[in-house]
Order: structure tokens, then C-alpha cells, then sequence
């Protein structure tokens, strides 16, 4: 659960910082990285890289559904600072994505809820047998996504086998890569642009390719909504939990 929001910029160290409506997988897998690596007691880097990277080529699958109703807001925060030994100062807008105050009938408690599938031989293989049990404290560790004050709070958690599912077209709720689904016959989402992690290490963007992310979402109604799609070759259906996302191969 999101205690007001989030702060996900989309071009670090400008003026104006756009944000992002929604966290991209790299940050979520951030987020799951830092109490695993303290849990762990390895380092938050991995040589030019981010501590992050070391989940990346053990998850099939990293996503999320927003049941929160969302805006994007600007606050303009004027800085004081000494140059030349003269006092001088200037303004940044910085970009959030918050959750709305007003009461929506709809809402109990908004909360974003990620999925992570993890290939249980390479995590046995790389972290050791209880990797398991030291992903299930990360994951109720996870204190924020994105900047330090991005703080949420884990309300519940589950864990168990994930199931391969053999059709080739279902309906999700849960975020996906683009180049995942070959056909959108249906459905209300919003798209980001990401970062490729399924292709290129986390920390170091300066040659990352990026990649759309889509987010099945209404705008409108500030809720989750099914989306129908087709798959690529390269990717199939996962049975987490009763809930269909859509992973690596």
C-alpha cells in the first residue's frame, strides 16, 4: 500500500522532471533487491550496475495491477544555493504521482499489487537452497518504490508454484512488454515507456534500449480493467496465483 504516492523520474537532473505515472519493472525490482542484498549482506552495487542486477536474469516475470486512483502533480520547490561565493537560487519543478485524496466508493484501500515469477533452479543456483525463505523477508521488507520518499507498506503476501498455461489468447490484468502480445483485441490500459530489463543490465541506461510497457488501467473510472491479447512466440500465460500475467518463455 502506497502511503501517498510515488516519485519516478522520467529524465534525472533537468528543471522540470516529468514523472512517471507508474513504476517501471526495473524499480520494482529495486525495490525487491535492496532488503534481499541487506538480508544477504552483499553490496547495493554490482560494479557499474545497480545491486538490483543480480535478480534480474533469475525473473521470468516482474509486474504489477494499480487498484489506486492516480494523478500526476508538479510541485515547484525553490533552491538556495552558494556560487561564487554569492548566494543564489532557483526553481525545479518536480513531477509525483499521487494518490487521490478525495473517497472513492470503489477503493477500500488503493494498493498496487507486483508479481514476481522467479526461476527457482538459477535463484537455488546463484543465492543457495533457502533463497526461497530469504525472498519471502525481502518481499515483506520492501519499504518503497523508487526515491527514499516513495515509502509504502507490504499488507499481504503469497507465495507458491507457478503454473504454465499452454493458450495462446487470455485476458489480464496485470502489466506486460509490448513485444510480448502480437494482437490487443480489447481492453483499457495506459502505456510507459521503460527500460528493456529483459535485455539490458539495471543501473547503467546509457545505452539501454527502451521498451513500451503496458498497463491495463481506466482512466476514467481509476480502476483495473481486463485487457485480451494474443501472445508472441517468445512468451507465454503463467498461472500466479488464480491471476494470468504474461512471462518469458
Amino acid at each position: 500500500m502506497p502511503h501517498w504516492g510515488w516519485k519516478l523520474n522520467l529524465i534525472p537532473f533537468s528543471k522540470s522532471r516529468p514523472p512517471l505515472l507508474v513504476p517501471p519493472p526495473a524499480t520494482l525490482i529495486g525495490a525487491l533487491a535492496y532488503p534481499l542484498n541487506r538480508t544477504l549482506k552483499l553490496a547495493e552495487t554490482l560494479y557499474d550496475y545497480s545491486g538490483a542486477e543480480r535478480l534480474r536474469d533469475i525473473l521470468k516475470y516482474v509486474g504489477f495491477r494499480i487498484d489506486a486512483p492516480l494523478i500526476n502533480y508538479f510541485d515547484l520547490t525553490k533552491i538556495s544555493f552558494f556560487y561564487r561565493k554569492k548566494v543564489r537560487s532557483d526553481a525545479v519543478a518536480i513531477g509525483k504521482t499521487y494518490i487521490l485524496s478525495q473517497k472513492m466508493p470503489q477503493y477500500e484501500i488503493p494498493t498496487i499489487t507486483v508479481c514476481y515469477i522467479i526461476d527457482e533452479a538459477k535463484a537455488h543456483s546463484k543465492f543457495g537452497e533457502r533463497i526461497k525463505e530469504k525472498l519471502v523477508e525481502a518481499a515483506l521488507g520492501i519499504t518503497r518504490i523508487g526515491s527514499r520518499e516513495s515509502l509504502v507498506a507490504s499488507l499481504n503476501l503469497s507465495y507458491g508454484e507457478a503454473r504454465l498455461i499452454p493458450q495462446r489468447r487470455g485476458k489480464t490484468v496485470f502489466s506486460f512488454l509490448r513485444r510480448a502480445v502480437s494482437h490487443l483485441f480489447d481492453g483499457n490500459f495506459i502505456t510507459s515507456e521503460v527500460v528493456d530489463w529483459e535485455r539490458f543490465p539495471i543501473g547503467d541506461y546509457s545505452r539501454a534500449e527502451r521498451e513500451v510497457m503496458i498497463v491495463p488501467y481506466d482512466t476514467t473510472e481509476h480502476l483495473p480493467k481486463l485487457v485480451d491479447v494474443e501472445l508472441s512466440d517468445d512468451y507465454t500465460f503463467i498461472d500466479a496465483g488464480g491471476e494470468l500475467v504474461i512471462g518469458r518463455r
